[in-house]
């Protein structure tokens, strides 16, 4: 007797569908690699202060400052998370001192077991 289960012929967009990504990285190197092709007049970078100099194609100039921008963002990212959390911290703290007073002012603890069960003295009770 055969499986009643039938096997699934492969489909195109299924095999698409699980490897979006890598076909998504695929075309976003494969418009970078275009873009260093087609500009590939030649440049020189001077860098200030006499720190040197740089020569290369535009194409790969201007993706090399991308790079060093996208690296700066980092950077200045990280150290802005950083202070927000230093931040966060002290102000976490400085709640937990105002708490201190905040508890004060709470019921004890076995405020429950002490008190009666029930609304017996309320006027909307029905065993008054």
């Amino acid at each position: 007797m055969s499986t009643p289960y039938k096997r699934r012929k492969p489909s195109l967009i299924r095999n698409f569908w699980l490897y979006r990504y890598v076909i998504a990285i695929a075309f976003v190197l494969g418009v970078l690699l275009w873009f260093v092709v087609i500009n590939n007049a030649r440049v020189e970078v001077s860098f200030p202060f006499g720190m040197g100099s740089l020569s290369s194609s535009t194409g790969i100039i201007i993706l090399l400052s991308a790079m060093a921008g996208s690296m700066l963002t980092m950077m200045a990212m990280g150290v802005l998370y950083a202070l927000r959390r230093l931040k966060a911290g002290v102000e976490s703290a400085e709640f937990e001192k105002d708490s201190v007073t905040f508890d004060d002012e709470l019921p004890p603890s076995d405020y429950a077991s002490k008190a009666p069960e029930g609304f017996d003295q309320s006027p909307w009770s029905d065993r008054s």
